[in-house]
């Protein structure tokens, strides 16, 4: 029998990752060649406005007051979401708040269940999501009534990120026209804020083709050199770790790394296994933990070709974009006679 969790216990740890603790609104530098990114940081500041507001004046039963309580922040990977949710969580200090993935949330309803998940936000003024996704049945019958549930709650907001307008979530992963009742439900609980841009660590999947991967011999030097704060593994142990370990665990063990050195990244041809290593890249990213590389084939082709026009491409193009960018930090972290000059040049 599972021993009684109390809410707190359930909540303690949604807070924002290492990469996103420090944020503000301040720190989001629009791109001027995209109003809309102007517009979701001038709409997030004045949706923080009526959170605080809604709280001083707050009375049972009150009607909202400035349009729903849900924001969905839409768009492409790469434009600045994540950083003006943690911004929204960073800009409400004295009130209640919980910052997790979507992930995390499923997991925690699957755990304890519908009510005991609700009850342990029910306090909440503001309940931040990353990452909202659909990847089948249960998860939308589960999304669609812990919203619905937890907004009634007058006094809960929430704000959500995706790559996925709400009215497209679950298309290409299962037969989502099945369930538009429930995605309806979903979508009519937010105003969608759409951001457009370019990815701001401005990779292709061209680009990469030639990025900052090690050869084997130099690869295990450096590891050799910061052994003491490194782990190593080759990527068939890696690839059996994470299959050993529930993903939603995945944020604790990237949260106790410092430096990550995978050997032998080779091509996935098996979905289930490829969907891991995008979870695991995604807890790498919000931890900044340095990441080195070596790789049989370029970057590009680690996942197979077909992934990348199925229902899980923009998962594996965030994972690329996400993976390009941890090896670009390590590497520029690196004292300049650390940096190995005989990187891969493969393709």
């Amino acid at each position: 029998m599972v021993a009684a969790i109390r809410p707190e216990d359930v909540r303690r740890g949604f807070v924002p990752t290492r990469r996103f603790e420090r944020v503000s609104f301040d720190s989001y530098v629009p791109d001027p060649r995209f109003p809309s990114q102007s517009a979701a940081l001038h709409r997030m500041r004045s949706f923080v406005s009526s959170v605080a507001q809604r709280k001083r004046a707050w009375r049972p039963f009150a009607r909202p007051q400035h349009g729903r309580r849900a924001i969905y922040l839409d768009g492409g990977y790469g434009v600045g979401k994540t950083h003006l949710l943690a911004a929204t969580y960073h800009a409400l200090p004295n009130h209640t708040r919980f910052y997790l993935t979507f992930a995390d949330l499923a997991y925690t309803i699957t755990r304890l269940g519908m009510q005991p998940t609700l009850l342990a936000f029910s306090t909440a003024d503001l309940v931040c999501i990353d990452e909202f996704e659909l990847d089948d049945v249960a998860q939308t019958r589960m999304a669609s009534m812990f919203l619905r549930q937890l907004l009634g709650h007058q006094q809960v907001h929430v704000v959500a990120t995706s790559n996925t307008l709400p009215s497209d979530l679950g298309q290409g992963r299962f037969a989502a026209d099945a369930f538009q009742r429930e995605i309806g439900d979903i979508a009519a609980a937010f105003d969608v804020i759409s951001i457009d841009g370019e990815d701001y660590r401005h990779r292709h999947w061209g680009d990469l083709a030639l990025p900052l991967l090690l050869t084997q011999a130099d690869l295990r030097a450096r590891f050799h050199a910061h052994r003491p704060v490194a782990v190593l593994h080759t990527w068939p142990e890696l690839a059996n770790e994470l299959e050993r370990v529930h993903p939603v665990h995945y944020g604790q063990i990237a949260a106790q790394l410092h430096a990550l050195y995978i050997d032998g990244l080779s091509t996935i041809d098996d979905q289930a296994v490829a969907l891991r290593l995008v979870h695991f890249v995604d807890k790498l990213y919000e931890e900044e933990v340095r990441l080195s590389l070596s790789a049989t084939v370029p970057l590009p082709d680690i996942f197979d070709p077909s992934y990348r026009h199925g229902g899980y491409e923009k998962k594996y193009r965030r994972c690329l974009s996400r993976v390009h960018e941890l090896v670009a930090e390590t590497e520029a972290a690196l004292p300049a006679g650390e940096r190995i000059a005989s990187q891969v040049q493969l393709g």
